[in-house]
């Protein structure tokens, strides 16, 4: 029983709190003189004239409107005692006249006998010791009506006797309220207790004794903890001291071990702020409770325990009981909202259910197939059975029915006949053993292939049935199957190999996927899938064999680069040849004067050889074809050619290059130049154009040591020449390696191929970037470059560069921003010379940045006469002992085989002579760690 809420203590603290604050503030007041005038004096000062009449009335309005009746109390020096003033609310409080003579007489005798020797005791005690007084009283009113004072009053000492100044309230609601408090406490069947803030006892109704089996006046002013130290650590010491925190109510379940009793809890704050609580044993409802729930958990594992839905129903209720296997089978999140919906949508025909309504009637349904409707739409087979059962009174009858949800067999069977379907029409052979298990070893006969198993291995379904691998294909090649076959049974899991199988048309590879079928825990059956692979196994023969070529070449050209004179070129070409290719003819000549002379011939298997002679560069021959279009040349028949040779039995004749020193000549009888092979030669002559353009600029240069004035001129010539010159095959191997990667993907190959393409492709791709530095910057020493003097917008290049470097910052997760001038920048500068500028540093800035930091570039005009380009980033920095060397050439932070970023170092070397060129400014600021920020100051 919740009796906070019906007691409403907050009344009664609100009537002493307001009540104790009213009299504090009369008696503040009295004090200083300004309330509790006698009537008389009251009218004396209204009546005269001036400023202290007006205040008088003041006081008056002000006493009149304070609750209760204030009132004065004088003790005069003999010990006389009477009422000095009363206040006009005296009259409606106590029914008495507010007259001072005679008031305190007549006001003793309206208390009633029993109370009045303790009221006039408590007013001698005050008397007597001049202290506060406070006491609470009933008052009998001239009316009959008894109601209850609370009087209190403050002294104030006389030279003759004592004045008291008090003020009297009406308290009768507040003690009816707790008296009838008191009675309900006492009556209630409920065990109620209440403790103060401290947890002391202060009220113990009778059922709370005789449930705890003792007396209150035992338990008053003890601990609840003392009483009670078992709930220590309990749920109840965690609730009740959570109401006594937040001083909100709480109602909670909980069985005292202590007292083995189930108790239904209710605590409450109190006014005092203490709690009170409310006890009520629910031991028995707690232990039906369990044998209902012993009874309900019998019938749950009886209907919940089974995949079938189970449902009980009547004509007029519906479903009026569901397992959980039903409701879920029907795809309801609950009973209840399953017992709500419409029995029809079960359906997803509707007007089956009658159907099977009047079926039912005539004696129940016995495993009827019936298309149902879950709640979401979708749909499932069941199989319902149901029977009439009557109730124990006889007087309702009820509908029980089964549901079995067969959708998932009705899906094998579907799946079967798919499978049926997918079996005889599957692009891929097929093949299905039977295992049989036979003690400890186990035995493989075909069942079944499918029609395109008899077309690629010419073995029909009736050649193959109720045979073994050995009786279909022999012992050789059934003991690798068996072995494959006994593998997959063991493993349980699906194998996958590779096969050689010899055909009519030839030696075929297969690879063979081999899955188990599993029944009952055991492997039944193994179904065989295999797939011609032959196709790919030469192109992976072909690019395995592409790849040792190129291994080949580039560790044959080592002993190339290293040569130390032109006449040893030829034949170290020669020797490469040998080691990578296999051309029955294989010719080196060089270029002397106007003739092109033979230096290396090798002729292998070729019936007639032709005699190699010397041949002007003006005859029609594959090699000088080559040499003056720059790339490899092929001529598919000797005849083609307009010269008078014989080429003997040589058919086919491919021309490469060696720059302008020469050709590469190789042949065969009959047949076609594999289009790698091509290339690498074009990779060879290239080494050969390299290896013999550096003796030639070697021997210039040995010239040049005796020509000093010429010496910076020849070394920026010999850098130009050499970057013309490599750049011939570069780009070949460039062009080969791309046409190799082009090949490895339309084979869809990955892996080492496939890296080692990519590799050489960016390695030839760096080394282009590189030669493009070097040749600018030997153009850029030797006077060459010229500058363009038409005006350029400085803000318009700096975006396009940065939207042409976006990705590659993307790539490396660097947010590259661009600041805006708020208005075009324009310059009467080169606008090639600037945008190299601009693209050097912001690619610098990207490549020192690692993932996730920003690069900031910008240009605006920093006066009229000059403009500020900054490329700020927050990369590595630059070491203070680094930054005086960063813009010579060929100079990095980093250097040697081990340094840690690639590049030429070049860039800076660039970016500082084009600014200086251009009369201009670069300035380096840059803390390693940090970031570094380059200022190009140009003029405008």
């Amino acid at each position: 029983m919740n009796l906070f809420h019906a007691l409403d203590p907050t009344h009664v603290t609100y009537l002493l709190v307001f009540g104790a604050g009213a009299v504090g503030g009369l008696l503040g007041l009295m004090a200083f003189g300004f309330l509790g005038r006698p009537a008389e004096t009251r009218r004396r000062e209204a009546a005269s004239d001036g400023p202290q009449a007006a205040r008088n009335a003041r006081l008056e309005a002000l006493t009149e409107t304070m609750p209760g009746v204030p009132y004065e109390f004088r003790v005069g020096p003999d010990g006389e005692q009477s009422i000095a003033f009363i206040g006009d609310g005296a009259t409606e409080l106590l029914g008495l006249a507010p007259e001072s003579d005679g008031f305190y007489e007549r006001f003793v005798e309206h208390i009633p006998e029993s109370h009045r020797g303790a009221f006039l005791r408590s007013v001698e005690e005050a008397v007597t010791t001049r202290s506060h007084w406070r006491q609470e009283v009933p008052f009998d009113r001239p009316d009959g009506e008894r109601i209850w004072l609370l009087g209190s009053a403050e002294p104030d000492p006389q030279e003759k006797g004592a004045l008291f100044r008090g003020l009297l309230l009406n308290i009768t609601e507040r003690i009816e309220e707790e008296r009838r408090r008191e009675q309900v406490i006492r009556r209630v069947t409920d065990a109620i207790v209440e403790v103060d803030a401290e947890w002391c006892f202060t009220l113990v109704n009778d059922q709370a004794e005789a449930l705890y089996g003792m007396k209150e006046e035992h338990l008053l002013g003890r601990t609840l903890w003392d009483v009670f130290p078992r709930t220590k650590g309990t749920r109840f010491e965690e609730e009740y001291r959570r109401v006594m925190r937040s001083r909100e109510p709480v109602r909670f379940e909980e069985r005292f071990g202590g007292m083995g009793t189930w108790f239904d809890i209710q605590v409450y704050p109190n006014p005092d702020g203490g709690l009170a609580f409310y006890f009520d044993d629910v031991t028995k409802r707690k232990e039906r409770e369990e044998q209902l729930r012993e009874r309900e958990e019998l019938l749950r594992s009886i209907t919940e325990n089974v995949s079938e839905g189970i449902y009980r129903s009547t004509p007029e209720e519906g479903i009026v009981y569901a397992n959980s296997a039903f409701v879920e089978m029907f795809g309801y999140e609950s009973r209840d909202e399953l017992r709500a919906a419409d029995p029809s949508t079960f359906y997803a025909d509707p007007a089956e259910r009658e159907a099977l309504y009047r079926q039912e009637e005539q004696g129940g349904l016995d495993g009827v197939e019936v298309q149902f409707q879950r709640n979401d739409g979708s749909t499932f087979t069941g199989l319902l059975s149901t029977q009439q059962v009557d109730a124990p009174d006889g007087n309702q009858v009820y509908n029980d029915g089964a549901v079995t949800d067969i959708t998932e067999r009705k899906g094998r069977e579907r799946r079967l006949e798919q499978t049926e379907t997918l079996f005889q029409n599957a692009q891929d052979a097929l093949f299905l053993i039977d295992v049989r298990q036979k003690d400890s070893a186990a035995s493989f006969t075909y069942r079944r292939v499918n029609p395109v198993y008899e077309r690629k291995f010419g073995y029909t379904e009736e050649d193959v049935r109720g045979r073994s691998p050995e009786e279909v294909f022999g012992a050789e090649t059934a003991e690798f199957l068996e072995e494959k076959l006994q593998a997959c049974k063991r493993r349980r899991e699906p194998l996958d190999y590779e096969e050689k199988i010899p055909l009519e048309e030839g030696m075929a590879y297969f690879r063979t996927r081999l899955a188990p079928v599993i029944v009952d825990g055991e492997v039944k059956q193994i179904v065989g899938t295999p797939r011609d692979i032959t196709q790919r196994k030469r192109r992976e023969q072909m690019l395995k064999s592409r790849r040792r070529k190129i291994e080949a070449l580039y560790r044959a050209t080592s002993g190339l680069l290293s040569v130390e004179t032109r006449d040893a070129v030829p034949g170290r070409i020669a020797e490469v040849l040998q080691e990578v290719f296999d051309f029955p003819l294989r010719h080196v000549g060089l270029v002397e004067g106007e003739m092109l002379v033979p230096k290396e011939t090798v002729g292998e298997d070729l019936s007639r050889m032709p005699e190699p002679k010397a041949q002007p560069l003006s005859e029609d021959l594959v090699a000088t074809r080559a040499i003056q279009a720059g790339e490899a040349v092929v001529v598919e028949s000797t005849g083609g050619l307009e010269n008078d040779l014989d080429y003997g039995t040589l058919s086919t004749l491919a021309g490469i290059p060696i720059g302008g020193h020469g050709a590469v000549v190789v042949g065969k009888e009959a047949g076609t130049f594999d289009a790698l092979d091509l290339r690498l030669l074009e990779v060879l002559g290239g080494y050969g154009t390299l290896v013999l353009g550096r003796l030639e600029r070697e021997n210039r240069l040995v010239q040049a040591r005796e020509e000093a004035e010429e010496a910076a001129q020849l070394k920026s010539a010999m850098l130009a020449n050499m970057s013309h010159e490599v750049r011939t095959p570069l780009m070949s191997m460039i062009g080969s390696a791309d046409l190799l990667r082009e090949d490895l993907e339309e084979a869809g190959l990955e892996g080492e191929p496939a890296d080692m393409a990519e590799q050489i492709f960016r390695s030839g791709q760096r080394l282009r970037e590189t030669l493009d530095s070097v040749l600018e910057l030997s153009r850029l020493e030797s006077g060459a470059y010229t500058l363009d003097d038409d005006s350029a917008y400085l803000d318009v290049v700096v975006r396009e560069v940065a939207q042409e470097l976006n990705l590659r910052a993307h790539e490396k997760e660097i947010r590259l921003e661009v600041g805006s001038p708020g208005a075009s920048v324009e310059a009467g500068l080169d606008e090639t010379a600037v945008r190299r500028i601009v693209r050097n540093l912001v690619e610098n800035a990207i490549k020192f940045t690692p993932e996730g930091g920003k690069v900031q570039v910008r240009v605006e005009p920093e006066d009229e006469e000059t403009a500020l380009l900054a490329v700020e980033d927050t990369g590595v920095g630059i070491a203070e002992e680094a930054r005086e060397d960063i813009f010579d050439a060929f100079k990095q932070e980093s250097e040697g085989l081990d340094r840690e970023y690639e590049g030429s170092g070049l860039g800076l070397s660039i970016v500082d002579r084009l600014t200086t060129m251009l009369g201009g400014t670069i300035e380096v600021e840059s803390e390693k760690g940090t970031g570094t920020r380059f200022a190009v100051r140009l003029p405008r």
